[in-house]
């Protein structure tokens, strides 16, 4: 499969578990770079590690449960260049984007609603912020794509959204 759209409705996995999954394999095999484009972030828990299934996998996360900035911290620590387009005035993305450290950059876009995380191994794009709420209650569609002419695309156009960011 390609491609897919993934309608979430409040307590659905389906999407959590794209995300657990797209996450797992981009740090098995790390892009060079990533955008993740989102108006608004939190540090929102990604993968259940109770049963410390991802501990080979994230070496420097420690705890039973795999939280988004732990995921980037660990790509910026394969020295990944993770590039973060929000809205950093909000408390909750302001917090979130404190726990990240120094080896992630991020920029402001006014009247940014655009939202998509951006890799050379898949474009995953929608209506979902990269929050609790987006990810675990609000009705969301999003679409992933593997798609090399649609991934090359969404890089350029995140390249160009970067530059036009203040930084």
């Amino acid at each position: 499969m390609l491609s897919r759209t993934i309608r979430s409705h409040g307590g659905t996995q389906s999407l959590k578990d794209c995300l657990s999954t797209l996450l797992s394999l981009e740090i098995i095999e790390p892009s060079q770079e990533i955008y993740l484009i989102s108006p608004f972030l939190s540090n929102t828990p990604i993968m259940d590690n109770r049963l410390k299934q991802y501990s080979d996998l994230l070496p420097i996360v420690e705890g039973n449960f795999i939280y988004l900035s732990d995921i980037i911290k660990t790509l910026a620590w394969k020295k990944v260049k993770i590039r973060i387009i929000c809205n950093p005035e909000r408390k909750e993305t302001k917090d979130f984007l404190k726990l990240l450290g120094s080896d992630v950059e991020i920029r402001e876009l006014k009247n940014n609603h655009e939202k998509g995380l951006v890799t050379s191994n898949f474009y995953i794009h929608g209506s979902m912020n990269f929050t609790y709420s987006g990810i675990n209650i609000n009705g969301e569609n999003v679409r992933v794509t593997f798609l090399t002419a649609e991934v090359n695309q969404a890089l350029m156009s995140a390249r160009a959204r970067w530059e036009e960011a203040d930084g």
